[in-house]
């Protein structure tokens, strides 16, 4: 192994190592280090080994991201209150097909994630540049929605391709 090569895994373990540090950290609501440790460790090993690369951010791009998302997000709980509160109202399940842009694959998983937390919606499956998703109400505008959503993904990412 050159030098180049260990100085890139160690900058990547310590990014992994940051990375699962503060899930466990928000998640677990900081406690539990003993187990957490464990896992964070596990987490980093299993990355390394897979030869994954930290996603490079435009940090630039996050605000506008988190502000979109966590703006859907709140309309999606307001939708499912609305919805829990007026049993009265219909719904009109669907299947859809979308197309996606982005040429990364562990983009496309990240799109894919992240729709599952807009209102309503959820990809079943992804094929190629497809996403099979389900549809709560195909009433509603998802469609722009998804795609200002990966708009704004491939802004944070800014292109990246890997």
């Amino acid at each position: 192994m050159n030098q180049v090569t260990r100085v890139r895994v160690v900058a990547d373990g310590l990014y992994w190592a940051a990375l699962y540090a503060t899930l466990w950290l928000v998640f677990a609501q900081g406690r539990g280090w003993v187990a957490g440790s464990l896992a964070v460790s596990l987490a980093v090993t299993l990355s390394l080994w897979l030869r994954l690369r930290p996603l490079r951010l435009r940090l630039l791009a996050l605000p506008g991201f988190l502000a979109f998302f966590f703006q859907h997000m709140f309309i999606g709980a307001w939708d499912v209150a609305r919805r829990a509160l007026l049993p009265g109202a219909t719904l009109q399940p669907a299947w859809h097909s979308y197309s996606v842009e982005l040429a990364s694959p562990r983009a496309r998983l990240l799109l894919a994630s992240l729709i599952g937390l807009l209102p309503g919606t959820l990809v079943a499956r992804i094929e190629g540049d497809q996403l099979c998703m389900h549809i709560l109400d195909e009433r509603l505008a998802w469609r722009p929605t998804v795609i200002e959503l990966e708009r704004h993904l491939q802004q944070l990412l800014g292109g990246d391709s890997r």
